[in-house]
């Protein structure tokens, strides 16, 4: 176990928001985060907050109180099950895991591969990328319960999973800490392919199609390609500071639908075609990406801080030395400008600390 006080947070957000916090408390077990719970809690700076890699973070001032954040890390495979069953620690790095699976053959973190953050934190955020989320394939969620002090377990129907959401970010926010997630992997090939231009992608990466793909599939192969796509799209964190996907794609009534395409072909013609996924019940999720690219957002700079050329979905800190400040400043110009246009309100995906 780790305790330091006022820590710079700096290297512990991928945004790479220049703050501190009064105290960084960094444990190596679930036993250790049990003996602070039961004494050492009592003498820390208060609030508490539990973090990951930092990934899916933007702090937007110092933080008064104590940072936790979990090392502990294994994975730990069943495989005598029919399916794989493998538990792995809270600490253990997202994409690590996914690299693990496809290495052992085991189909369904694939299409996860190269998301940042860490195990715990995945589970928390329900994180998601070319239909698939993460809840797809978890089969519990192991916690530590801050209130009575026990170990806990939550299968995925109790988690209440929802786009990018947990029963861990609602009304049990800050109760439950994970501590590590059993998932359930597949022996048998279980692709998931046909979202954007995936198939296609993965058919040139293998060389056949058709058929002749199923034959040569593999989980590795698909994890190659879905990591060279994020990597075209997305910028390194340790080249420029971001948080990934700043805003959650808005699922909306297929009336809200409509009408964005009408106000879309005014200015992109009666062929233009706006991209949309059905959600379900009368809802089609609309891209975020696109609606703030057609609101002229791609590849903004403003003093510090902008909007990737790549993929406009991302915020980035261009000079890596912008503020909180320039960020919520800018946020909120494209959310009104979003608003102004399309009638969508735009939600970040990114929690505000």
């Amino acid at each position: 176990m780790e305790i330091i006080r006022d820590y710079d947070l700096t290297a512990r957000n991928t945004f790479g928001m220049k703050v501190h916090c009064a105290c960084l408390v960094e444990y190596d077990s679930v036993g250790e985060l049990e003996k602070l719970y039961a004494g050492h809690l009592y003498d820390l700076p208060k609030p508490v907050l539990h973090i990951g890699g930092g990934s899916n973070l933007l702090f937007t001032k110092d933080f008064p109180g104590t940072v936790f954040h979990s090392r502990i890390r294994f994975i730990d495979p069943d495989f005598q099950s029919t399916d794989c069953c493998v538990e792995v620690g809270a600490g253990v790095v997202f994409d690590d895991f996914c690299g693990w699976a496809a290495e052992n053959n085991l189909w369904g973190a694939e299409n996860l591969s190269y998301i940042p953050g860490e195990t715990g934190a995945a589970a928390v955020q329900n994180i998601g990328a070319y239909g698939v989320e993460v809840k797809d394939i978890i089969y519990k969620v192991k916690c530590f319960d801050a209130v009575t002090g026990r170990i806990v377990e939550f299968s995925r129907d109790e988690c209440g999973y929802g786009y990018r959401e947990s029963l861990f970010k609602t009304d049990r926010k800050g109760r439950y800490v994970v501590t590590s997630v059993v998932f359930r992997l597949h022996r048998t090939p279980a692709p998931v392919l046909d979202y954007g231009h995936i198939r296609s992608a993965v058919e040139e990466e293998a060389g056949v199609s058709g058929d002749e793909l199923l034959k040569v599939l593999t989980p590795g192969l698909v994890r190659k390609v879905i990591t060279d796509v994020r990597k075209t799209k997305l910028p390194e964190p340790s080249e420029t500071g971001s948080a990934g996907s700043f805003f959650k794609n808005p699922v909306v009534p297929k009336s809200a639908y409509d009408k964005v395409v009408s106000v879309a072909r005014l200015s992109l013609g009666d062929n233009c075609t706006v991209p949309g996924y059905d959600a379900g019940s009368g809802f089609v999720k609309i891209p975020a990406a696109w609606l703030i690219e057609q609101c002229g957002w791609k590849g903004y700079i403003e003093g510090n801080v902008g909007v990737y050329g790549k993929q406009p979905l991302v915020l980035v800190n261009v000079t890596g030395n912008a503020s909180p400040d320039e960020v919520v400043a800018l946020e909120r110009k494209i959310i009104r400008s979003v608003m102004e246009k399309f009638d969508i309100q735009l939600h970040p995906e990114v929690e505000h600390v």
